[in-house]
């Protein structure tokens, strides 16, 4: 078997590519260095709650949620992140299948149905994640404090 090098290459020879994650724009659901992700090329527009393997202008690897679906064009939003941005179809390499949470357990996005519920719900709540990574990180400097002073 010859040696791809770019995910792009995986997908256009063999539909498929399998990588440990890296980054942390998509915590909870996947976590840096622990999840192995089966990402398969996509020969369809993506749907509303898909994961996207998408190549930016700069050439690096981004996998984030689709949350609005337009003509042209996806608006993309990490599970992590309170900003989103726009993803033209050209610039989508695949969609997440699945991945290996910890190399033990297989979690299927595309049938899974606890994951589609996770989407939904995570979306759904999307405009609140501001005001919970605030929250987040006044509790943690109170916890500083507390313990400073403790």
């Amino acid at each position: 078997m010859e040696n791809l090098k770019t995910a792009r290459e995986a997908l256009d020879t063999l539909g498929t590519y399998t990588s440990l994650t890296k980054g942390v724009s998509m915590w909870p659901l996947l976590y840096n260095q622990r999840d192995t992700i089966i990402v398969v090329k996509n020969t369809d527009r993506l749907k509303k709650y898909d994961i996207a393997l998408f190549e930016r202008k700069n050439g690096q690897l981004v996998m984030h949620r689709v949350t609005e679906v337009h003509d042209g064009y996806y608006y993309i939003v990490g599970d992590n992140c309170i900003s989103g941005e726009k993803v033209s179809d050209d610039m989508v390499l695949g969609v997440l299948e699945g991945f290996w949470r910890k190399g033990k357990r297989y979690v299927d996005c595309k049938n899974g149905k606890a994951q589609k519920l996770y989407a939904r719900i995570w979306v759904f709540f999307a405009p609140l994640r501001p005001l919970l990574l605030k929250a987040e990180n006044l509790g943690r400097r109170i916890k500083r404090i507390v313990k400073k002073n403790g």
